[in-house]
């Protein structure tokens, strides 16, 4: 295992340059075997926290780590079909949901750094990397170009500084566009967000598992034929571990992008739990944003 510290102490070198609960989800052959073998499989937090380390230990173009190729993909027994099917989900769970919390922080920084008089100027040096691979560096990259977009716009019409209304809104599937530099978000940006069980290393869009039809391609705010992901009806979101939890108390003074220095005062697993409570609860719009896009 790759040790986590290097997220910090490597940022210089690196930016320089679900609905699945417990039983078989809907879709799946409807055998009593491959339900129980679905739920034995899917419980197994090893695989989930291997996802999960794989994607944040993928802090650039390579190495990448998301292995599934251990994972077996079989017909029969029914048992047998549903554990690895269920083994299968856990593993891209922990992929997905690390890509998603990097995205948050990097949506949050960069959402600070935009915020200011100059954020026309910010906006047009700015660079974008994307690595599209569904690892930490591609989820805070990801993340903070979108966040930028919106940190700007926030200033510019007036609004409190408020990362995690900006982010929501952004889910809710709000673009925000400065023709003046021709920068926004969406299809109006750079990025290219992760799709639940890419296999980076092949940019195969449809795994064999998700064939079964056991869910809709996922992103963090969907598009094309993904849907959007629903906090608030998955458990793919496990209980952080000690180590996690560890991992993510760090409250940097900037972000790894710019060496501006950041407002905000929260660590980052505060702002991941945060998210967490947020995206539970009805999202209203109460201000429209001045630089939305018109389709």
């Amino acid at each position: 295992m790759v040790t986590h510290l290097r997220h910090w102490m490597m940022a210089p070198v690196l930016f320089a340059a679900v609905l699945l609960g417990a039983g078989c989800p809907s879709g799946t052959p409807s055998d009593e075997s491959y339900d129980a073998g679905f739920e034995a499989g899917f419980a197994l937090d090893d695989w989930y926290w291997d996802g999960y380390y794989d994607g944040y230990d993928t802090l650039d173009f390579s190495p990448i780590y998301y292995d599934a190729s251990g994972i077996l993909y079989i017909d029969s027994p029914p048992y047998d079909a549903g554990y690895w099917d269920g083994i299968w989900y856990a593993y891209n769970d922990g992929y997905f949901v690390d890509y998603h919390y990097a995205f948050i922080l990097g949506f949050s920084e960069g959402y600070d750094n935009a915020f200011w008089p100059d954020y026309l100027e910010f906006l047009d040096n700015d660079v974008h990397t994307e690595f599209e691979n569904g690892g930490w560096a591609d989820g805070y990259n990801d993340g903070y170009s979108e966040g930028r977009v919106f940190g700007a716009n926030d200033y510019e019409q007036g609004l409190s500084f408020d990362w995690l209304d900006a982010l929501l809104d952004y889910e809710s599937g709000t673009d925000l566009y400065f023709e003046e530099v021709d920068v926004g978000t969406g299809v109006y940006g750079p990025v290219t967000l992760y799709e639940y069980g890419l296999d980076p290393n092949t940019l195969k869009k449809n795994a064999a598992v998700l064939e079964r039809g056991l869910r809709t391609p996922m992103t963090i705010r969907g598009g094309g034929s993904a849907k959007a992901i629903d906090v608030d009806s998955l458990n793919m979101y496990r209980t952080l571990t000690t180590t996690a939890q560890n991992d993510l108390k760090v409250t940097p003074d900037q972000s790894l992008r710019d060496s501006i220095e950041l407002r905000l005062t929260t660590s980052w697993l505060q702002r991941v739990n945060a998210y967490l409570n947020a995206a539970k609860s009805t999202k209203t719009v109460d201000v429209p944003r001045a630089r939305a896009a018109v389709e």
